[in-house]
């Protein structure tokens, strides 16, 4: 049995459980969850499941113990890696550990923010994001046989939030991910915009949705944010306030959407949000099956659509609701902040290879980087001009020029470098809810400043050298000591010559 390898089959629907998500809504415990998988491997649609390996609310049930448990009864796991509480080193050797114990199939996401009662157990790292992991794997030598998974939201409402969402998957994929899982939503015109996009620009690794089961009960739960970045659309609201049958709706509308992810040609689905016994389960594949002959049938009832701001990606098709061929426009370019513009003007005249005072600044951070009090001149120079206008911290790599000029370590409580998380609502960041704009939000709106269609010409950004913190990363730059390697001949008098 291999998931990817029928994941992989395009006339295929394969079906993944939810079977320890990162949140639960209920109590679970290890021999319910095992009673689960077997009731599940009897009935041979649901082979495969999906485990968090640090779920928020179940500390106590070992993910590692129940992988295994899951190999022996003959199933397969699929293990969610959250990187906000491991670095580098750490998320490498839970890798090793899962491997060697026969799991080959992993999704990596970056993790909410813990909340105080987490942190109190361990504070958040948020060493590298989930692109820097698939390029850390990339050179890794052992482990080439895994399946490596990574995540998605469809389902943002700005333009500034979901092309960027687009953005960053399209790195994942360049950097090996070989499968893609969608964030929690209702939304199936956005569903089918996903698809759209990938038909777009050619991506053709296979697509999986996340489909969760939503009576009134949950979707209180979810309203009250315990899942970030997952907002219940008025629609549905509506709908579950006037559902007599309660839990048989939501069981045939779980099918309902089934049906249609199959018709739009997802490859499969992540199922969850059940009762803890496979009756339910049973019930939602059953319906699907009946259903899915007709799934156009079923957009209308579907339709739990954004609010009238809500950006797509396409234009919508007035025929069935979905989406045309055809790109939306997007938001007029405005006019450039004095700090963006300033900045653009000193990258250009310094840090590019043809600007005019290229040589003459290397020449000089050359000079400084051998000599004690020069060295410290320019350290200070730098601490205090960036600090002002940037919120510097000194990190000794410096990405201002592939994020709007502004600071990720100052700016974005996850530190994320490749494009943001799947946290955000309406443009706010996870961590300050209705308080304060998304970092990468903000990124976009200072690009939109040079360009009305934006261009992502950065390319992808590896793990930050920890131990650069606190030194200049002017000087670090021309040394070829940053990520982007600089590099410059010298002399025989041993000054920079010029640019390799």
């Amino acid at each position: 049995m291999d998931f990817f390898r029928d994941l992989s089959i395009s006339t295929s629907f394969s079906m993944c459980y939810n079977l320890l998500p990162h949140f639960t809504p209920a109590t679970l415990n290890h021999p319910d969850l095992l009673a689960f998988v077997a009731q599940a491997l009897r009935d041979a649609r649901i082979r495969t499941f999906h485990l968090s390996d640090r779920p928020a609310l179940e500390p106590e049930i070992s993910s590692l113990r129940l992988a295994g448990d899951i190999l022996d009864a003959g199933g397969e796991p699929i293990v969610s890696l959250a990187l906000g509480v491991y670095d580098r080193n750490a998320v490498l050797d839970k890798l090793q550990e899962y491997y060697l114990l026969g799991v080959r199939h992993f999704l990596f996401v970056s993790g909410n923010y813990p909340t105080e009662a987490s942190k109190m157990r361990q504070k958040p790292l948020f060493d590298i994001d989930s692109v820097q992991l698939l390029m850390l794997l990339a050179d890794f030598g052992a482990m080439k046989d895994i399946a490596k998974g990574c995540v998605v939201s469809p389902f943002k409402t700005f333009e500034s939030e979901q092309v960027w969402q687009y953005e960053k998957l399209r790195r994942k994929i360049d950097k090996g991910a070989d499968f893609v899982v969608t964030q929690l939503g209702y939304d199936i015109r956005k569903f089918d915009e996903l698809v759209r996009y990938c038909g777009l620009y050619d991506i053709t690794v296979p697509l999986m949705a996340s489909v969760f089961i939503t009576d009134m009960k949950t979707a209180k739960m979810l309203q009250a944010r315990t899942v970030p970045g997952v907002r219940i659309p008025g629609t549905l609201l509506r709908t579950l306030n006037e559902e007599i049958s309660g839990r048989q709706g939501a069981i045939t509308r779980a099918a309902k959407i089934l049906a249609v992810l199959k018709g739009l040609g997802y490859h499969g689905a992540l199922l969850g949000g059940l009762a803890p016994d496979f009756s339910e389960t049973e019930q939602v594949l059953d319906k699907a099956e009946t259903l899915q002959p007709d799934w156009q049938n079923h957009l209308v009832q579907l339709d739990f659509s954004g609010s009238a701001n809500t950006f797509y990606y396409f234009q919508q098709d007035r025929q069935h609701g979905l989406n045309s061929s055809e790109r939306a426009l997007v938001a007029l370019k405005h006019f450039p902040s004095p700090t963006y513009s300033f900045s653009y003007f000193v990258d250009w005249l310094v840090y590019v290879p043809q600007g005019p005072l290229f040589k003459l600044a290397g020449r000089f951070c050359y000079y400084c980087s051998t000599r004690k009090f020069w060295y410290a001149f320019l350290w200070l120079l730098e601490f205090v001009s960036k600090g002002i206008l940037y919120g510097c911290k000194m990190c000794g790599d410096c990405t201002l020029y592939a994020c709007g000029f502004l600071c990720y370590q100052s700016g974005c409580p996850k530190k994320m470098l490749n494009g943001p998380c799947g946290g955000s609502i309406d443009g706010y960041c996870e961590v300050f809810p209705g308080k304060k704009r998304c970092f990468w939000v903000k990124v976009y709106h200072n690009m939109k400043g040079v360009r009305h269609d934006v261009t992502f010409a950065a390319p992808s950004i590896p793990a930050r050298d920890v131990t650069l913190d606190r030194t200049s990363s002017w000087i670090n730059f021309f040394m070829g000591r940053d990520h982007r390697k600089m590099k410059f001949k010298k002399t025989v008098k041993g000054k920079p010559d010029k640019c390799l």
